[in-house]
């Protein structure tokens, strides 16, 4: 069995997030790797985010929309283990070429996985 076209077979295609030569590397990445491979681990990255929300605060589901939000961003910015068991739910499905390359490029491409995660969440919940 060929891992990378089994994990490359499971992702959505995103006909949005496609990218031309005019793209830079980081771009490209996020457009044809992250994306495809955030949006196949949305129910499990809610999930994760909801747990660690309700765990931090047991009235979490009574909050207005604002202080959702503001709950949020500030568990974002200041859970590291949220933020990197976040990040290895979606560095598992890199192939080894994509994550050769993203050892390259690890701290853009981090900051572009959680923010792109938190836009996600913040949208859903």
């Amino acid at each position: 069995m060929n891992r990378t076209k089994s994990i490359i077979e499971l992702r959505p295609v995103i006909k949005t997030a496609l990218t031309d030569n005019k793209s830079s590397i980081e771009e490209s990445f996020q457009n044809n790797t992250l994306r495809p491979i955030i949006k196949f681990q949305h129910d499990l990255i809610i999930s994760i985010v909801q747990h660690s929300l309700n765990k931090y605060s047991k009235d979490f589901s009574s909050l207005s929309i604002e202080k959702k939000s503001l709950k949020i961003e500030a568990t974002f910015k200041s859970d590291s283990q949220l933020k990197n068991e976040l990040k290895g739910i979606i560095i598992g499905l890199f192939s080894k070429e994509e994550y050769e390359k993203y050892n390259s490029i690890r701290n853009d491409i981090n900051k572009r996985i959680i923010q792109i995660i938190k836009e996600r969440v913040l949208s859903t919940l």
